[in-house]
């Protein structure tokens, strides 16, 4: 039997879904055309909905839907199993959790007004790539998901569907659910007129940079800065942990910035690497989860010369690691003293 594979996922926020047929006029150069199967049921909507599929390049499909509803709470997710199973097969994204919106309008540094341009959203349409997976039609033969697929290609071709969208009336913002990030049209449109093969990939656009205090424990206060969304380019998040006063925020933005371009060039950071900060401060990685929800794989940076977070104190945070959803989850506050910079 057949399946679709979902590889990724971007959003387009609008005050109230847009008419389908506008949709299919601002993407008719990228030759929408079938409409993909809705489900049955309630909630089927979360897998599939009224809209269009689009061919892209090495066989995968684009997949246009239009929803006329608000993006699923995690709540609302831990209400109703049919969405909370939708979240687990990818169809918001490979690796986008329930809480995903909330998270990002918690942490809006790029842009200040991305928490209340969200708050006003009252529909969406969804745009993901993928592929038939499964028995098909012509023999029968079981097909795996592409193994040459380019997730750095699949996510803009996404985007560039995205700022078309983005020029219809009512549309409020891009939304990438996997990297947490919320982004106006000013921001895509600025950041999809570099040149390819010249500039890095819009990495701003599909992941977030979050900052959160985690915890106070007599006179310091923890204060973790974190990476999400690499994972849709099948690369590590990136995660430093360090106390309040004994590091520039700036400078390990800019540390993890560097690793994550490290590793998007093909290189490995291997358990126990050294880097060095833009101030000469020297931190090293390890494994680890991330502290900060989603639960999910990291490389955790701690500083060489300055306080490192005690064990006891990583214990009882790991131990509720990625459990939160929002503003005030795990125990941590999303406003630590000073913002990462490249804020708005």
């Amino acid at each position: 039997m057949e399946a679709f594979h979902f590889t990724q996922c971007a959003c387009v926020l609008f005050d109230r879904a847009p008419p389908l047929e506008d949709v299919a006029r601002v993407l008719a150069p990228w030759n929408v055309g079938a409409r993909p199967k809705e489900g049955e049921g309630e909630d089927a909507w979360a897998v599939s909905g009224p809209g269009y599929v689009a061919p892209l390049r090495s066989g995968t499909i684009a997949v246009v839907d239009v929803l006329d509803r608000p993006w699923p709470s995690a709540a609302t997710a831990e209400a109703r199993p049919a969405i909370a199973s939708a979240f687990d097969v990818g169809a918001f994204g490979p690796g986008a959790t329930p809480g995903a919106l909330a998270r990002a309008a918690d942490q809006p540094w790029l842009w200040d007004q991305g928490e209340a341009v969200a708050s006003g959203h009252a529909g969406f349409v969804r745009v993901r790539t993928g592929n038939v997976v499964g028995e098909v039609s012509t023999g029968g033969a079981s097909q795996e998901p592409a193994g040459d697929r380019d997730p750095t290609y699949e996510l803009r071709s996404l985007t560039e569907l995205a700022q078309a969208l983005l020029r219809l009336p009512g549309a409020l913002a891009l939304f990438v659910p996997a990297g947490e990030a919320l982004r106006s049209r000013e921001q895509v449109d600025a950041a999809m007129a570099r040149k390819i093969g010249v500039s890095p990939p819009p990495l701003e656009l599909w992941t977030n940079l979050r900052a959160i205090a985690l915890l106070r424990e007599g006179e310091v206060s923890w204060l973790a800065i974190d990476v999400i969304g690499m994972r849709q380019l099948g690369l590590p998040d990136q995660e430093a942990l360090f106390a309040e006063g004994e590091e520039e925020p700036e400078a390990v933005e800019a540390l993890l910035h560097d690793a994550c371009l490290h590793v998007l060039s093909g290189n490995r950071i291997a358990a126990g690497a050294t880097a060095d900060d833009r101030r000469g401060h020297r931190w090293k990685m390890s494994p680890a989860v991330g502290l900060v929800a989603p639960r999910r794989p990291v490389l955790r940076w701690l500083p060489e010369g300055s306080q490192r977070i005690p064990e006891a104190a990583l214990a009882k945070l790991s131990a509720t690691a990625g459990t939160g959803s929002g503003r005030g989850s795990d125990g941590a506050s999303p406003s630590p003293p000073r913002r990462p910079p490249g804020a708005s």
